[in-house]
């Protein structure tokens, strides 16, 4: 089992100042700026992965939120704003949970020229339930979907899909699920995707 403490802050979007919310690399931006830089070690490109910084934004009963999961605990939040430490700890094998994933579902495609440019040779999946089950199969068995929401927003640079997947599984693997609780899935982590988070069902 991984075996280490995460801390999970959700922080109202009425408490951020934000310019755009379509805007993820803005958004990357405003989540690193809650951390304490010093904590994060390596240089600034490998800040975040450091210490598996992974952010999403969500809607609550409350209004837009951004759900933040990391190894070390934001130090400049807002006051309305709440952070708990959690154990990077899955249920046991055979449990039934539901599960939320913010992913930047696409695939590498074959290039059709002697140069590609930053996000060719890419293609969005049309087969999201296949392609949810084979990326959480090492830890989650029995993957069905029941909400899928695509959008197409920006990562400051470039166009970034961004897909939140809502479903049903039964837990295969407690170490390999923690892996992916604590790492993420998939590309784009430092621009709202890749945070998957599970309750039993």
């Amino acid at each position: 089992m991984v075996n280490v403490m995460s801390h999970l802050t959700i922080v109202p979007a009425t408490s951020l100042r934000v310019k755009d919310w379509n805007d993820y690399g803005e958004l990357h931006r405003v989540v690193m700026s809650l951390f304490n830089s010093a904590q994060l070690p390596g240089p600034p490109a490998e800040k975040r992965l450091s210490r598996n910084i992974l952010f999403r934004v969500d809607e609550s009963t409350a209004g837009k939120i951004i759900l933040i999961r990391a190894d070390v605990a934001p130090t400049n939040l807002p006051a309305a704003a709440k952070t708990k430490d959690v154990a990077v700890g899955a249920p046991a094998i055979d449990t039934p949970i539901r599960f939320r994933l913010a992913v930047n579902a696409i695939r590498r495609t074959m290039p059709s020229g002697p140069t590609v440019k930053r996000g060719h040779g890419t293609s969005p999946v049309d087969h999201m339930a296949e392609w949810v089950a084979a990326k959480l199969d090492a830890g989650v068995r029995d993957v069905t979907i029941f909400d899928h929401v695509r959008t197409v927003a920006s990562s400051g640079r470039a166009p970034l899909q961004l897909d939140v997947v809502d479903g049903y599984g039964i837990v295969r693997d407690v170490a390999a699920l923690e892996v992916l609780l604590q790492s993420g899935i998939g590309r784009s982590k430092a621009f709202g995707c890749g945070l998957l988070t599970v309750a039993r069902a």
